[in-house]
């Protein structure tokens, strides 16, 4: 069943609603990775810890945008306890499936999942929730398009908390740029509009936000999620990119890039497996 808007009495997790205007050509890249996304133990550990420096209090309305498999919405849905609710917006349809397994396998029920264009929500109304989170999903999406709506569904002195690489991290990343210009491909880092502690407070202020709070960590990868590090940045943010070559050039370039992987973790693993992050927070 579908509710009418975060906090509805019963609390259910909802079959997938589609808004008007949704970018649905966003929505094959997305469904490709989701079977594979929960698998990169650190997107659970990013997601988590942006939940914790958000410090969810019960009783609390949030919106999860970009929610993906849903790894922030189960941490902020087990931080708030059965006396908040959680609102998971995705256009993913393949995530949503994901994410809704993920709650159904954890017994909660108080977060709801919609299938929506997260910079575009007309479903509910100007302040409808006291704090919205995105987890590494704010690089997929126009910034200001995105940050500007949040703006106006928060609460007066609710909070904007979102995620985001360094620029020119993580170093696989940037790895797999250099190796693309070997074909013809010019790809910018898609942690550059974020990736500084400058930009962050730039574009919150730009929303109409007041910068409150800007974290800067480090994440620790594992080897093993060197393993999807292709399949991350082929079907990520340049997708549309790598689709442009031919299948013999881009099985030479995946064979290139996974042999430079592994010459990399054995000469300078630290280097390849730790990233910088920032995690900023913004009020309205």
């Amino acid at each position: 069943m579908e509710s009418t808007g975060p906090g509805s009495p019963s609390c259910a997790i909802t079959t997938c609603v589609t808004e008007p205007n949704s970018p649905d050509g966003a929505e094959p890249v997305f469904d490709q990775r989701a079977a594979t996304y929960s698998n990169h133990t650190w997107h659970i550990r990013y997601a988590e810890r942006l939940v914790e420096l958000a410090a969810p209090t019960p009783g609390m309305r949030i919106l999860d945008a970009a929610t993906g498999t849903g790894l922030a919405a189960i941490a902020a849905a087990r931080a708030l306890g059965p006396t908040g609710h959680v609102m998971g917006v995705d256009i993913s349809t393949g995530m949503l499936t994901r994410a809704r397994q993920a709650i159904t396998a954890a017994g909660l029920t108080n977060i709801e999942l919609v299938r929506a264009d997260a910079t575009a929500l007309p479903r509910f109304g100007n302040g409808s929730f006291d704090l919205i989170l995105c987890s590494a999903g704010l690089l997929y999406l126009p910034v200001q398009a995105a940050l500007r709506e949040w703006h106006r569904l928060l609460t007066p002195g609710g909070q904007v908390g979102f995620s985001t690489m360094a620029a020119g991290f993580p170093v696989a990343a940037r790895l797999f740029r250099d190796h693309a210009r070997r074909y013809g491909l010019t790809l910018t880092d898609p942690a550059t509009a974020l990736g500084t502690s400058t930009r962050c407070r730039q574009v919150l202020r730009d929303a109409g936000l007041t910068a409150a709070k800007l974290v800067g960590e480090t994440i620790r990868f594992s080897s093993h999620d060197l393993d999807h590090a292709w399949e991350a940045h082929a079907r990520g943010p340049h997708h549309d990119a790598v689709a442009t070559l031919t299948p013999k050039q881009t099985e030479t370039f995946q064979r290139d890039y996974t042999d430079a992987l592994a010459d990399l973790l054995r000469t300078d693993e630290d280097r390849l497996l730790t990233s910088e992050v920032i995690y900023a927070f913004g009020e309205r």
